[in-house]
C-alpha cells in the first residue's frame, strides 16, 4: 500500500504566530487557500486570534476572538505574502441582545451566529462565484487550549433557555459569505466580503466542515445545491439515525434552505475504521476530475495520543440523487512529520487541511499544523488517483 512520501512533494510552514500582531500573536492555523482564474493569483485566508482584553467581561477568562488575515501567491504557491497591519475579516463581538443582528443576503434581519468568532475559512466558487463558508461562534473563545469550554467568555443572559437569540451552548454554526477577489486583492477589505446566510442550524447542535459543489446537480428531478457537512448528532436531522460526527450530504433548492432540519440529507461517511476512532469529517472542497467524479479530501481523529489523519475519497455523481462514494482509501494517507507540525500548546497531534487547488499534476494544500501554525503542502495529483482506483468502496 503506498504510503505518504509517495503522495508528498512538499510541505512547509508559511506562518507562526506574531508576537507583536495583536490579532494574530497566539494562533495562526487553518488558511483556506483559492485560485483566482483571470490573475493567476492564490488566495488565502488565514484564521488568527490574539488576546482582547477591551471587550473582557467581568468574572470571564481573557476572550480571543478569531479573525481571518489575508496572504496571496503569485508564483503559484511557493512563497507567500501577508497582510498583518489588520483583520481581512473581523468578528464584531458585541454583547447586549439588540446588537447581535445581522441582515442576510435576501434583507431579513437574523442572528449573527458570528459576532464572536470566525474560523476554518473555505474558499470555493458556486455557479462562477466566489464563496468562503466559516465555522462561527456567537461569542468569542477563552484561551481553549487551556480550557476547552464554549460557554467561558457568555454573558449570563444568553446561556439561559428564554435567550433571545438562542444557542445557549456557543455551538458551531457554518455560514457563508461571497467574496469578491479584485477588492481582497486591493485590500478594500471592508467591500470585499457579504454576508448571504447560516447554511447549518445551531438549534441541532455543533455543526462543521460543510463544503457545496459548484454547480447544481439533479436530485430528485429538480436542479438542486448539493452540501457536504459534518454535524456532531447528525440523527438531529430528519431520517437520519447515525449519532456520531460523520460526513453529511444534503441537497437543497437554494442555499437558504440547506440549514432546514427536513430536506434531503443522508450519511455520506461515518466512522468504520481503527484510525478514524469515533469521528470523520470533510477536510477541502471537492475538486473536480470530469465525468461526474470528484476527489475529496477527508481527515478522522482516532484518539488524543494518535490525533488526526488526512484521506481521499472519490465521490460519483448519481443519476437523480445526491453523489455517493466509488473509491475510498483506508488508511491513514497523511499525518504530521515535521517539527512545526508537532503539538505545543496541545497535546492532541492534528494535520489539518483547509484548502485546495489543482495546479497541473499538482494539488496545493494549505493546512493547519499543530493549531497552531500555518502550513502549505503539495500532493501528487496522478498519484493519489491512481492509488484511489484500486480501492472500490463497497458498503
Amino acid at each position: 500500500m503506498m504510503e505518504a512520501k509517495n503522495i508528498v512533494l512538499s510541505r512547509k510552514c508559511i506562518l507562526r504566530p506574531v508576537k507583536d500582531c495583536p490579532f494574530a500573536s497566539e494562533m495562526v492555523l487553518n488558511p483556506g487557500l483559492i485560485e483566482d482564474p483571470e490573475t493567476g493569483r492564490l488566495h488565502m485566508l488565514v484564521r488568527v486570534s490574539g488576546p482582547c482584553p477591551e471587550k473582557r467581561l467581568e468574572g470571564c477568562p481573557m476572550p480571543f476572538p478569531i479573525f481571518f488575515a489575508y496572504a496571496w501567491s503569485d508564483d503559484g504557491g511557493k512563497t507567500f505574502d501577508f497582510d498583518l497591519s489588520r483583520p481581512a475579516l473581523s468578528p464584531t463581538v458585541e454583547y447586549e441582545p439588540e446588537k447581535l443582528y445581522i441582515t442576510d443576503g435576501r434583507g431579513n434581519r437574523v442572528p449573527n451566529y458570528h459576532n464572536g468568532c470566525i474560523e476554518d475559512p473555505r474558499l470555493l466558487f458556486i455557479e462562477g462565484e466566489c464563496y468562503c463558508i466559516i465555522a462561527a461562534r456567537t461569542f468569542p473563545a477563552g484561551p481553549y487550549w487551556e480550557h476547552d469550554d464554549p460557554v467561558q467568555c457568555m454573558p449570563e443572559w444568553a446561556r439561559r433557555v428564554d435567550s433571545p437569540i438562542g444557542n445557549q451552548g456557543n455551538v458551531t454554526t457554518t455560514v457563508l459569505y461571497k467574496v469578491d477577489l479584485k477588492r481582497l486583492a486591493a485590500k478594500d477589505y471592508e467591500n470585499a466580503f457579504t454576508y448571504i446566510t447560516d447554511l447549518t442550524d445551531p438549534a441541532f447542535g455543533e455543526d462543521r466542515d460543510v463544503f457545496i459543489f459548484p454547480e447544481k446537480m439533479r436530485i430528485d428531478g429538480k436542479m438542486q445545491y448539493v452540501m457536504i457537512h459534518r454535524p456532531h448528532h447528525p440523527d438531529a436531522y430528519d431520517g437520519v439515525t447515525e449519532s456520531r460526527p460523520s460526513i453529511v450530504i444534503a441537497a437543497a433548492e437554494d442555499l437558504y434552505s440547506l440549514k432546514n432540519k427536513d430536506i434531503k440529507r443522508r450519511v455520506l461517511y461515518a466512522p468504520e475504521l481503527a484510525w478514524q476512532g469515533d469521528k470523520v469529517g470533510g477536510s477541502t472542497p471537492p475538486v473536480s476530475m470530469g465525468g461526474g467524479r470528484w476527489l475529496f479530501n477527508f481527515h478522522a481523529r482516532q484518539n488524543e495520543e494518535v490525533g488526526y489523519a488526512q484521506s481521499f475519497m472519490i465521490l460519483k455523481e448519481q443519476k437523480n440523487d445526491l453523489p455517493a462514494i466509488s473509491h475510498l482509501y483506508p488508511k491513514p494517507w497523511i499525518v504530521n512529520e515535521e517539527d512545526f507540525e508537532a503539538p505545543s500548546k496541545f497535546s492532541i497531534p492534528c494535520i489539518f487541511f483547509t484548502g485546495i487547488v489543482k495546479k497541473d499534476d499538482r494539488l496545493i494544500v494549505s493546512y493547519g499544523a499543530a493549531d497552531e501554525n500555518a502550513a502549505v503542502m503539495e500532493l501528487d495529483y496522478n498519484a493519489i488517483v491512481e492509488e484511489l482506483e484500486k480501492h472500490p468502496y463497497c458498503k
